[in-house]
């Protein structure tokens, strides 16, 4: 039931050589907040600059940016994160968090529910991207930011601005997430604690993609809440102090700690410069202005640099360890939207400066360089070629240093000067020449230089190896050789930003999708190995219903169509597309599908090869075809809802928003049709209105009932049914589902990461929901049932959770927050605790064996003994719940002793206990026990008739109990 649409947050920096908005536009804007106001005058601005709206044919990068097609992304990000009155709200991030952590701590949530959420989801990539026909810029997703290990040079962190902090321990050849429970994870800095490698920070907010600022500081992207903290690796993290003084929307850039203590840091924002010097606790504004970049000087940390964006005052200095700081630009040019820092160990005095553009346009402005920190005085070392540009010859003028602009210096060799934006060069000669060409190149060409995905936002030195590294919009790579040389290490960093997708219904494996900055992928396997079949940024696309090599997808305001699975394509775009169209098949002739764009529909009977368009006059956001009527179809820009009856004939419309029950003050994100009746629809809204997120009719929209329930309030992006009309809703933070008997909406989202959800799409044949995801890549579990087989529960858990099945559970999961953090699990069968499983720190958990659907699950936790420590675990339950030390076989017969087997070497102890937890008889207290079996003797003389439970601990923890039944 396509389409449900939404462009989510948007990571593409302002406007104008990406950083401003055009001064004419600003005062056309200036004061107003409402999307519809402010859209109205770009609109009437931009409608004759043909320049500014048009793409170029000429594969560059380039033909995908340019300044209409900016803010018609703002426009889109913001439709669906309005207030009730239709204006931008301030730092939509603070939003997410908020509602996010409301819902948590104040609903009843299903850890007592009879009804779990039963998914259990599971990647479906990309892992791995390969470049494919016109492919030509495969990647995974936006790195903003790298961090090293103190003492072990494989261990990396990143940070994305959609995907949160990533940690590889074997330099990249694989990767594992550290926020999955934790929304809005837009990283922009990293620490990782030199001093103790346990402590890691980070700070929020996409500093790069908010162009120095947009709008009057309202949030055309991730704007920032402060540093985030973890002192156990990443298992738990909590919001360090706030930043003083912080008036609406602000971005980070960069954070540093300082060299010899460990608890002092800085971090570099679009609202100053902040120092703690308590880890966290308080932070203190040292600099106002909007800073992108902050060094120390080598050897000597009392000495610091900063840079500030857009100022005739670019390169600022502290000699007091970051307290007060002051201009030291001589020699600098002014004009430059943007500057970057470099030093290096070898020669602690120098200093290099990289100049972007000029404000509003233009190219490279100059690599600078001051031998003296003293009194800084820098000098011209080259303006040529444009190292900031496209051709890897630099012979271009244009660059994007408001969004990408990095330097780094040889440690060993301050001769060695290496540089980034769309592409990455050298100077072995200290910036004055560069070799002629790049040493990578953003146009993904197998025979050519190293490729380096477009647009570089970091590069930097491992301190342990001297490696050198790159985050950019397509992941990671690394150099041995001082950049010489590059390879890619972004694979199974899952963080693929996902616009819309479409599945093959004959083969669950098949999925296309379209993703932000890494253009329209095809999984065709069950390898999670996507091809990249056509660049720059991918939206949304169909394939043939009985046809997996026949697709049709948008990229930006193009339609293109292959019939080889991506070999080759053909621009199909109907006469005045607009960008971000939206396609949607006709579930009962194959040849048909629709599209929706800026103003008209578009049907086209032969797979997109021609199309007739119909007026709307206009936006369509949604587009909704019906699997059991192909007349009807329902459209929407977010504000009106239409449906037609007669879609494939005059394609006629009449209005179904306002009418009774339909809500105010929020924007239409998703319409659902019921596969067996086009009259039962479902719609998704954005915005923060609490209890205004889910609605239904039963009369194809003439009335509505709301059925938001108890649905945290951030903003609902995407929405599915199935054929039982069991009803699934996509959030910022993950899936919830509502099935007719329930009489509230319960979490859908185990092992899926607290993300955007921007399309859910279901494949019946298979019995599987897609969840694509802007930030996270792709994910499948199976349908919402009242009770799966069996399950199996990995990962770090946070607050309450609960899951059953009707034969076995099994878990590998983590929990260790304390107090509030419990896990609960129950199965017909039995529920088993594989090596790694681990409660601790207070954490409660509980096993139970009955069938589902019986009730909710007793989380007391008692202490058994006061001889040993409280234990973080009562098991009510009947035989078989397994541990990964040791297992009570089986009671021997009389009930005067038991056979074990023990799993590892260890201090066992055993004892009796009644079903109250009271101590009845102990067994044995520590006792070395070895890997095998054995048997141990008790007598139950005395005992009254009654269910007893036999327990095994292993140093102090329980690890297996058995049932005692005296009649």
């Amino acid at each position: 039931m396509k389409k449900i649409i939404l462009i989510f947050i948007l990571y593409i920096a302002a406007f104008g050589s990406y950083g401003q908005v055009p001064d004419a536009l600003k005062q056309r804007i200036a004061g107003k907040t409402k999307l519809t106001d402010i859209m109205r005058e770009v609109e009437i601005f931009y409608a004759n600059d043909k320049d500014a709206t048009q793409l170029k044919k000429n594969n560059e990068e380039g033909e995908f940016e340019n300044d209409y097609l900016r803010w018609k992304r703002w426009e889109y990000y913001n439709s669906s994160r309005l207030d009730e009155n239709g204006n931008i709200i301030p730092n939509v991030n603070r939003k997410i968090y908020d509602g996010w952590k409301d819902y948590v701590n104040t609903s009843p949530l299903h850890i007592n529910a009879p009804q779990s959420s039963y998914s259990s989801w599971n990647v479906f990539g990309p892992t791995t991207v390969t470049r494919y026909g016109n492919g030509y810029n495969s990647g995974y997703g936006r790195v903003n930011c790298i961090a090293f290990h103190p003492t072990l040079a494989n261990y990396l962190l990143v940070g994305t601005p959609q995907g949160g902090i990533w940690k590889t321990t074997n330099n990249g050849t694989s990767w594992f997430s550290l926020t999955d429970n934790l929304p809005s994870s837009s990283i922009g800095g990293l620490v990782w604690d030199r001093t103790n490698s346990n402590v890691i920070y980070a700070l929020t907010g996409d500093g790069d993609a908010s162009g120095g600022g947009f709008v009057s500081g309202y949030g055309y992207n991730v704007p920032s809440l402060g540093v985030f903290k973890t002192t156990d690796g990443g298992i738990t993290w909590f919001l360090t102090g706030n930043f003083p003084g912080v008036v609406g929307n602000f971005y980070g850039y960069k954070l540093m700690q300082h060299p010899s203590s460990a608890n002092t840091l800085f971090a570099a924002t679009t609202d100053g410069i902040y120092k703690t010097t308590n880890g966290g606790t308080t932070w203190t504004q040292v600099q106002v202005g909007n800073f992108t970049d902050i060094e120390f000087k080598p050897g000597n940390p009392t000495i610091m640099y900063a840079a500030q964006r857009s100022s005739s005052s670019p390169f600022w200095r502290s000699t007091n360890s970051g307290d007060t700081w002051a201009t030291a630009s001589t020699g600098l040019t002014t004009s430059s939207s943007r500057i970057a820092i470099g030093v290096s160990a070898n020669q602690p005095d120098y200093i290099y400066v990289l100049a972007g553009g000029a404000t509003g346009f233009g190219s490279f402005r100059g690599l600078f360089r001051s031998t003296s920190t003293g009194t800084p005085s820098f000098s011209v070392r080259s303006t040529t070629p444009n190292i900031l540009g496209y051709p890897n010859n630099g012979s271009d003028e244009k660059d994007q240093a408001g969004y990408d602009l990095g330097i780094e210096v040889d440690p060993a060799n301050a001769s060695t000067v290496i540089t980034a934006g769309i592409n990455i060069w050298r100077s072995t000669d200290g910036g004055s020449t560069y070799g002629g060409t790049s040493r990578t190149q953003w146009y993904d060409n197998p025979a050519g230089i190293d490729y380096v995905h477009a647009d570089v936002h970091n590069v930097t030195y491992n301190p342990l190896n001297n490696y050198l590294y790159s985050v950019s919009d397509g992941g990671v790579g690394y150099s041995t050789d001082n950049g010489a040389n590059w390879t890619f290490i972004s694979g199974i960093l899952q963080i693929l930003a996902t616009y819309h997708a479409d599945y093959y219904e004959a083969d669950a494996n098949i999925i296309g999708c379209g993703a932000q900055d890494n253009g329209t992928n095809i999984r065709y396997t069950a390898s999670n190995t996507y091809r990249h079949i056509y660049g720059a940024d991918g939206f949304d696309c169909v394939i043939k219903s009985n046809d997996p090599n026949t697709i049709v997808y948008v990229a930006n305001d193009q339609i293109h169509k292959t019939t080889s699975g991506g070999t080759s394509e053909t621009d199909v775009s109907p006469a005045g597309l607009g960008n971000f169209a939206q396609i949607a098949r006709d579930y009962n002739t194959n040849t048909r599908i629709f599209a929706g764009d800026g103003s008209n529909i578009y049907r086209s009977t032969d797979f997109g090869s021609t199309w007739t368009t119909f007026s709307l006059g206009f936006g369509s956001r949604v587009l909704t075809t019906c699997p059991s009527n192909s007349n009807r179809l329902y459209c929407s820009n977010g504000s009106t809802l239409l449906r037609s009856d007669d879609a494939t004939t005059t394609c006629t419309f009449t209005t179904k928003s306002g009418t009774t029950g339909y809500p105010t003050g929020v924007n239409l994100t998703g319409v659902e049709v019921w596969p067996s009746n086009s009259l039962v629809i479902y719609a998704s809204f954005g915005g923060y209105v609490a209890g205004r997120k889910v609605y239904s009719s039963t009369s194809g929209g003439d009335s509505w009932t709301n059925i938001s329930g108890s649905l945290p309030n951030v903003a609902c992006h995407s929405i599915a049914v199935d054929a039982s009309n069991t009803v699934y809703v996509g959030t910022d933070v993950g899936v919830f589902v509502k099935s007719s008997a329930m009489t509230d909406w319960q979490p859908f989202y185990n092992y899926l990461p607290r993300t955007p959800v921007s399309e859910l799409m279901i494949n019946n044949t298979s019995g599987r929901i897609y969840a694509c995801t802007f930030g996270r890549g792709n994910f499948y579990t199976d349908l919402y049932s009242t009770c799966p087989v069996s399950l199996n529960i990995v990962g770090n858990y946070s607050g309450a959770s609960f899951y059953e099945a009707s034969s076995t559970v099994t878990s590998t999961a983590t929990a260790s927050q304390g107090s509030g953090n419990n896990m609960a699990l129950k199965s017909g069968g039995y529920v088993r605790m594989d090596p790694g499983f681990e409660i601790k720190n207070g954490s409660e958990y509980v096993a139970y064996i009955a069938p589902c659907n019986t009730g909710g699950i007793p989380l007391k936790v008692q202490t058994i003994d006061e001889t040993l420590p409280t234990q973080t675990m009562y098991v009510p339950a009947k035989n078989g719940v397994r541990f990964a030390d040791g297992i009570i076989q089986r009671i021997l017969p009389e009930k005067n002793g038991a056979e074990l087997e023990i799993i590892s070497d260890g201090t066992y102890s055993a004892r009796i206990v009644n079903q109250n937890g009271t101590l009845v008889k102990k067994i044995f207290t520590d006792q070395q026990k070895q890997k095998g079996e054995g048997t141990i003797n008790f007598s139950t003389n005395g005992m009254s008739a009654g269910l007893y439970y036999l327990q095994l601990f292993k140093e102090n923890e329980l690890v297996h109990f058995h049932e005692i039944d005296i009649r």
